[in-house]
């Protein structure tokens, strides 16, 4: 699997191998610019790019662990 943040464009961000490093990230964006919560959002691809699960955005995220 692959974890990637997206900007609100479609840019990929970042992209991770591990869920909670990757959610991690998007609450770390999120919190550093608050004004960008609804601007940045994670998905999850399995291994041939399919999305996996639900969009999550930087505003439904709480503070990194």
């Amino acid at each position: 699997m692959t974890y990637s943040i997206f900007d609100a464009t479609g840019n990929l961000v970042e992209a991770f191998t591990d869920r909670a490093t990757a959610l991690d990230s998007l609450a770390g964006i999120a919190q550093a610019d608050p004004t960008a919560v609804d601007e940045v959002y994670f998905v999850a691809q399995d291994d041939t790019g399919n999305i996996v699960g639900e969009t999550i955005y930087g505003s439904s995220v709480s503070a990194p662990a």
